[in-house]
């Protein structure tokens, strides 16, 4: 059954706060759709009636929580029963009231908003016929001022969803670390970065919006009602029939959403992320359905504690989400086309990891996180396995660092920039023969920020390391690595373990001053064409 959600016009009033309170019974709520009928039972029971336009089981349980005013959980009679809302059964229902307007907020599991129903007085044509006027206002019209539905949304494609997310912090001058989203953004009149993201404030609207966006990113366009459009399938994916196609002479298959980037996942391939394409794999990682019960798939709470030889495409479980795990994979190739991008939501996850694969790539991408990290994570973790390069990419924070890479043998990492992450550049444990050539390491902070333990045969050949936090120590390793035709720009008394360089070959060139004028970029990472 089609699940769908609420939109009301909402004033940007002065911010009173936010209030609970408890449904009454004989009160109506919309959810974009659905006109519902909260009537309650002597046991404070909830039961939620719906019509809508056509017949069909618009009904739903809430039962209050003990002792939290406004709180209640998803019930019904049934435990096979297919709820007409977004929600699941045990799922968290909240009671919000801002400004004498209410409307009850649908949660997940991780707390975000995926459904809501506002109060109202109106009958279904009058509630229709303002939905109806919502839909012909230009999104960028409504997205701060309006509480969105799924029904509103449906219309929208995954990428556009992501903008419109993106956009409602952008009103407020957020800093992006996505090129892609820097350009859009950088381009309006209105747009004014802040010097500190913390210092942005959002209203109660703009924090509903932006978590129903995401929730809604993250749901098969079958479930949330979206028609597919011909512009959204240009071909070129061997699930649907056409086979791989021929790009500068290499066999690809090309990508153009995150269900494709899964299905494709396979040893001996080169997936293709076609130009201009941003992936955020939270949108499917976070779906079992995508991974239960699917040959190839697993939904884990561990990817490294699989025995299997198989080789699998794992959701894992990471402390705020979910992350992609690729667990015995050989030669598979994922290489992105112009401006192509890979980003995910979780904090504290790797935006891809390698376990146990051998001779894999990962080339002209641009991957990182949409939020800070602390703690644990990465842009790209390697556990296991030989033989296997990231070239040509941008890794950016928010990721605690730009590569860790644990016991792997023979990795390279070649003609890219790890900037931006927010505990170092590298961290290395019990590793061999890992090499970085001709790559640039900047804007990172805050501790050691090339770490290594138990590690032979690490090189750094031509890479540049500047802008750099210059408190922290540059090198931590403890054995010997190789050092050649490198310039760095760091204070000398935070060098680290320089000492435990061999720099016998080309000359290596040093400069005090991270922020030294005479840096300028030489085209690192991403091909633009």
């Amino acid at each position: 059954m089609k699940k769908v959600v609420s939109i009301i016009l909402l004033c940007l009033c002065a911010l009173c706060g936010i209030q609970a309170q408890t449904i009454r019974n004989g009160q109506k709520f919309w959810d974009g759709s659905v006109l519902y009928t909260a009537s309650i039972d002597q046991r404070g029971v909830v039961s939620m009636e719906g019509i809508g336009p056509h017949e069909g089981g618009f009904r739903f349980k809430l039962l209050k929580e003990p002792d939290k005013q406004g709180e209640y959980v998803i019930a019904s009679d049934a435990a096979d029963v297919i709820l007409p809302i977004r929600g699941e059964l045990g799922g968290r229902v909240s009671y919000v009231r801002q400004d004498g307007m209410n409307f009850l907020a649908v949660r997940k599991s991780n707390g975000d908003v995926c459904h809501t129903l506002v109060l109202t007085p109106d009958n279904l044509e009058n509630c229709a016929a303002q939905e109806k006027w919502a839909e012909e206002q230009p999104a960028s019209d409504i997205i701060t001022g309006m509480l969105l539905n799924t029904t509103y949304l449906s219309k929208f494609n995954k990428a556009t969803l992501r903008l419109l997310r993106n956009e409602i912090l952008a009103r407020h001058g957020w800093k992006f670390q996505s090129q892609d989203l820097r350009d859009r953004f950088e381009s309006q009149p209105w747009y004014k970065p802040v010097a500190d993201n913390n210092t942005i404030k959002l209203n109660i609207i703009e924090q509903t919006n932006i978590q129903l966006l995401k929730s809604e990113e993250a749901v098969p366009d079958d479930e949330r009602g979206y028609m597919p459009k011909p512009e959204d399938f240009p071909g070129g994916l061997a699930d649907d029939g056409r086979g791989p196609e021929m790009i500068d002479g290499e066999e690809v298959y090309v990508v153009e959403n995150e269900e494709q980037f899964l299905a494709n996942l396979r040893p001996g391939r080169t997936v293709y992320i076609a130009d201009n394409v941003h992936l955020n794999l939270s949108r499917v990682l976070e779906n079992e359905k995508n991974f239960k019960n699917r040959p190839g798939r697993r939904w884990t709470s561990d990817a490294s504690a699989i025995v299997s030889k198989e080789a699998l495409v794992v959701s894992e479980s990471e402390t705020d989400g979910r992350q992609l795990a690729l667990v015995n994979m050989s030669e598979l190739t994922i290489k992105g086309g112009k401006n192509a991008s890979i980003e995910v939501d979780p904090r504290y996850s790797y935006c891809l990891y390698f376990i146990n694969c051998d001779h894999c790539e990962v080339r002209n991408l641009t991957i990182g996180h949409t939020e800070l990290g602390t703690c644990s994570g990465g842009v790209i973790g390697v556990r296991g396995g030989r033989q296997n390069v990231v070239s040509d990419c941008d890794l950016y924070g928010c990721g605690t660092y730009g590569l860790d890479l644990i016991e792997t043998t023979d990795f390279g990492l070649l003609a890219s920039n790890i900037h931006d992450c927010t505990y170092g550049i590298i961290q290395m444990r019990s590793c061999e023969a890992v090499r970085f050539s001709n790559c640039d390491f900047f804007n990172n902070r805050e501790y050691d920020l090339v770490e290594s333990w138990g590690c032979e045969g690490v090189s750094f050949m031509d890479c540049r390391f500047f802008a750099n936090w210059g408190d922290a120590k540059l090198f931590n390793l403890d054995n010997t690595f190789y050092m050649a035709g490198c310039k760095i720009y760091h204070p000398t008394e935070n060098l680290g373990t320089l000492d435990m360089a061999d720099q016998s070959g080309a000359k290596n060139w040093f400069s005090e001053n991270p922020l030294d004028k005479n840096i300028m970029p030489r085209g690192i990472g991403p091909k633009k064409n």
